[in-house]
């Protein structure tokens, strides 16, 4: 028989034998193997339902038709069971996926996913938010949390954020505070978000609902009614107004203490209330007609006075062409610039010496300025403006609603409001870098003065709530005024400075440089030798350690450069709350004042200055009054926090400093510290804080044109931190799905994009030619039907503007890849480097193993770091991700610079650019897992 058939006559044909054909006589395959798909001896029986492959030794998947391919095993129809994917449905589904070919999400089950072929959760706990036995039914209107298991609070619209249980708008039903609405108010405060006062009740006790003093009938001195809100009628006084004023003419008397008023006693009464009987008292007509001659009195002796004192003034300024001023000196300062002035004693101030006449301003409280807040009246003016702290952030909320900050600040001093005769002198007019700003004199920093010196600086000391001089607040120095400004800091036993301003904004100086070029490098300023031993820069701030010498006596000054206040603008309350931290955590020696300055000394300042108070006296008193506390400082400063603007930064920096916590942890303890439910904790804060944007912030991405480019529609760039493309081809236009996250160190940008669509390639290499970013980091899996970069060297990547080439063959993808990108109409070429991630499974929130992350962390953080070049990263819906990636690079950077590591401020920041960045526990607590593997190779390292 010829080959391929056998039998009588050679009629029949071989059946599916694998290599030589068949015996010719019974038709057995020669080498008992048949081709894929059949099986028996003379491999004419085709494989039964459910087998398939060589010998049909393997079984079909989980086909929802019966039977399978008999050769490659595939599905028919690509059709699974429920539980299963995959072209041959012999993959059970991902987690987080079940049903039919894995095409339907889990719910929201709380550990563990859902069980693959029905959905249902494999525990009875849902996450916040659901419940239901796949946990896909949203919690009702009125609960929330785990299951549904909790009621909403009492919230003012009577719902709740079913996942926290976070009212709307943070508005509590009267007599309740709280994020959720279920914190009775404080004492002595009650009604909606607990912003009325029960001042007038003993004890400031009230019902918390409505104010209802709860001792009833129990009023302070000079109010009655339920709430003790009504003042006393006319012609009475006292506890509950029960007391009358009968002794006083018209029956008319002070409502609180029960002292009459400016018409005096009736005949035959005396003593403040007119309740003493006695001798016969003057009448009516005889009191005035005193009263009247008494005050022309003293208006003829204040006139004599003032006369007086101009002609002594005049006379003696007269024969002066430099009039020595006073020396001011701290009694706390130990070591000394000037030796040759060490044992005079301080002599009076100009006030107390007569030399400057205080009358001849228009106000006298100069006189006193030391006890302004000491008298009840003062207090009084600014007792309605007292806020509990655990209420600031819903009355903040509630005064930018209504515009009480505008209304607030309008009520302050404004201007020159005391004698500032020093600044005004023609010798020192030019030290000062604003001819409108002067520092008062009663409260003016005064330098020790040595051979033709005078003891003017434009500074003022600021006092805090004890009335301690806790501050100076002054220009940022001028070249003129550079050696004025050490001998300041040396004189008063300074050792922290607070800079709030850039040397130079915009094509403005706002401050001359007063420390070292570089580390190690000295300066020398008159006397002074400064020398910087560190210096370490963040993104919002850098820190230096100066050590000030002085006739062979050295001391170190902190320095912190708050370097992210825009000009013209106010500071992200994040980074200035952050940055007063570690202001505040830096150990000091020294006794003497902090310095804080900007550039005028008062905008900026006083912002920064409000904040330090008002924090500790709230975390001592529980209560905070701005409003008080900027008059206060206007008392010492003009003009301190300059605008309405600056006035509601100061309550929006005093709520994140209350309400979120510090959870940085120090390097070096960050492996014993770890707890999980302390993570949990933090990441629900985390859930609270997250920001809540209008939906007016996305309108690039909502444009028609736009809605094709987002690969997903509900995950959109927020305007204000996207990046626009220059550089964008003729079908195109400056639109693209990314975001802006600035680095921690070297001032580069992290962009992060979604994987590129179809019509979006172009665009995204505009995103990194228009950015000169040099690295590219991949999160997914090369798509092939639209590859970003070439597949090898052979291949190019061409659009309207572009020329992607590929340098490098075969060097793996984690490691990087070499490219190139050329604009068609220029000529340079920019080398870039691509690292492609792919341990990570699809539809799982986080990677497969931190071990590869961290690995593939530090390959890309060591390329960045000698590139010093912005980065793109790339996922599928520049989200999922990212966000796990940005972090943890961010917390390494911040690390890198404070040798701690802050997940939850990094977090908040990201989330602040991009709100869907780390939606889930899971991937919160993989970051402390991938952390804690980089610094356990550290520990092993170190201890090796």
């Amino acid at each position: 028989c010829q080959y391929n058939s056998y039998g009588e006559n050679c009629t029949n044909h071989c059946g599916n034998c694998k290599w030589a054909g068949c015996d010719n006589i019974n038709g057995h395959c020669l080498y008992k193997q048949c081709s894929i798909g059949w099986k028996g001896q003379k491999c004419d029986t085709p494989c039964p339902d459910g087998s398939y492959g060589e010998g049909c030794a393997k079984r079909c998947g989980h086909c929802k038709d019966p039977g399978c391919n008999k050769t490659n095993g595939d599905c028919i129809n690509a059709s699974c069971s429920a539980g299963w994917k995959g072209q041959k449905c012999d993959r059970a589904c991902a987690s987080g996926h079940y049903g039919e070919n894995c095409a339907r999400l889990c719910g929201h089950c709380k550990d563990f996913g859902c069980n693959r072929t029905n959905g249902n959760c494999l525990t009875t706990l849902c996450s916040a938010g659901w419940k239901g036995q796949k946990c896909d039914k949203a919690c009702a209107i009125h609960s929330y949390g785990e299951n549904c298991a909790h009621q909403c609070g009492n919230c003012i619209q009577s719902t709740c954020d079913r996942i926290n249980g976070n009212c709307a708008d943070n508005e509590c039903s009267a007599g309740w505070r709280g994020q959720r609405c279920d914190t009775e108010c404080d004492r002595g405060t009650y009604g909606i978000n607990c912003s009325k006062y029960c001042n007038n009740c003993v004890n400031e006790s009230c019902d918390h609902l409505n104010g209802i003093c709860q001792i009833s009938g129990s009023c302070k001195a000079g109010y009655y009614g339920p709430q003790c809100s009504e003042v006393c009628v006319s012609g009475r006084f006292g506890t509950n107004c029960i007391d009358t004023c009968s002794g006083c003419l018209n029956e008319d008397c002070e409502p609180f203490s029960g002292n009459c008023t400016q018409d005096g006693c009736r005949n035959g009464y005396t003593g403040y209330r007119c309740h003493l009987r006695g001798t016969a008292s003057l009448n009516n007509g005889e009191s005035k007609s005193t009263i009247v001659g008494g005050i022309i009195g003293a208006i003829l002796a204040v006139i004599a006075i003032s006369l007086i004192g101009i002609f002594i003034f005049r006379k003696r300024t007269k024969g002066l062409s430099t009039p020595k001023r006073d020396t001011h000196f701290r009694n706390d300062v130990k070591e000394s610039c000037n030796p040759e002035l060490e044992n005079i004693s301080s002599t009076n101030n100009m006030y107390a010496n007569g030399t400057l006449p205080v009358n001849l301003y228009r106000n006298t409280e100069l006189k006193d300025t030391s006890n302004v807040y000491s008298n009840t009246e003062a207090n009084n003016a600014f007792s309605e403006y007292n806020i509990a702290v655990g209420n600031l952030p819903s009355i903040a909320t509630i005064k930018r609603k209504n515009n009480a900050f505008k209304r607030e600040y309008s009520m302050l001093p404004k201007g020159s409001n005391f004698p500032h005769l020093e600044g005004e002198r023609e010798e020192n007019r030019h030290k000062n870098r604003f001819l409108t700003t002067f520092p008062y004199d009663h409260s003016r920093v005064k330098l020790e003065m040595y051979d033709d010196s005078t003891d003017y600086i434009n500074a003022n000391y600021i006092k805090n709530y004890s009335k301690d001089k806790a501050y100076i607040a002054t220009q940022g120095p001028k070249k003129i005024t550079l050696s004025d400004f050490w001998q300041m800091i040396w004189q008063e036993n300074v050792d922290t400075i607070v800079m709030v301003t850039k040397l130079m904004e915009g094509e403005k100086k706002k401050c001359e440089q007063y420390w070292p070029e570089s580390t190690y490098k000295q300066l020398v300023i008159d006397k002074f030798t400064l020398k910087s031993l560190v210096e370490k820069e963040n993104t919002i701030y850098t820190y230096r350690c100066i050590q000030l010498s002085c006739k062979n006596t050295n001391r170190t000054v902190h320095h912190f450069h708050f370097t992210k206040w825009p000009d013209h603008d106010v500071p992200d309350k994040t980074d200035l709350v952050n940055f007063y931290r570690k202001v505040k955590s830096t150990p000091t020696n020294l006794s003497g004042p902090m310095v804080v300055h900007c550039s005028a000394g008062i905008g900026r300042t006083g912002t920064f200055l409000a904040l330090d108070a008002l924090y500790e006296h709230g975390k001592t008193t529980g209560f905070v009054n701005i409003m008080e506390y900027t008059h206060m400082m206007r008392q010492d400063r003009m003009n301190m926090i300059q605008t309405v603007e600056q006035y509601a930064t100061v309550y929006d920096v005093l709520v994140e400093a209350f309400t979120v916590p510090q959870y940085a942890i120090p390097r070096q303890d960050f492996l014993n510290m770890l707890d999980s439910r302390l993570i949990e904790r933090e990441y629900q804060k985390l859930q609270d804080l997250k920001p809540v944007t209008e939906a007016n912030k996305f309108q690039a991405g909502k444009r028609k044109e736009n809605v094709p480019k987002n690969a997903v529609q509900i995950i959109l760039p927020h305007d204000y931190y996207r990046p626009y493309l220059m550089s964008y081809g003729r079908s195109s236009n400056d639109y693209i799905n990314a975001v802006k996250i600035p680095s921690f160190t070297d001032g580069t940008n992290i962009f992060v994009t979604q994987y590129p669509l179809l019509n979006t390639i172009g665009d995204f290499w505009s995103l990194v030619y228009d950015n000169d970013c040099r690295t590219i980091v991949i999160l997914e899996e090369i798509n092939e039907d639209v590859p970003v970069i070439p597949s090898d060297s052979d291949h190019k990547i061409s659009n309207d503007n572009f020329i992607i080439s590929r340098n490098s063959q075969n060097v793996s993808l984690q490691d990087g890849v070499k490219v190139s990108l050329r604009h068609k109409n220029k000529k340079e070429e920019r080398p870039i480097t691509v690292f492609v991630y792919n341990d990570w499974e699809d539809n799982n929130p986080i990677p497969n193993s931190t071990k590869t992350m961290v690995d593939f962390l530090e390959i890309v953080s060591t390329t960045t770091r000698a590139d010093h070049e912005s980065i793109v990263v790339i996922c599928r819906d520049g989200c999922t991700r990212s966000g796990i990636f940005v972090t943890l690079k961010l917390v390494l950077e911040k690390m890198e610079t404070d040798d701690e590591v802050d997940i939850f401020q990094v977090s908040r920041r990201i989330q602040t650019r991009r709100p869907q960045f780390l939606s889930t526990i899971e991937q919160y607590e993989f970051c402390y897992s991938a952390v804690k593997e980089l610094l356990s190779r550290e520990s092993v390292y170190a201890n090796a």
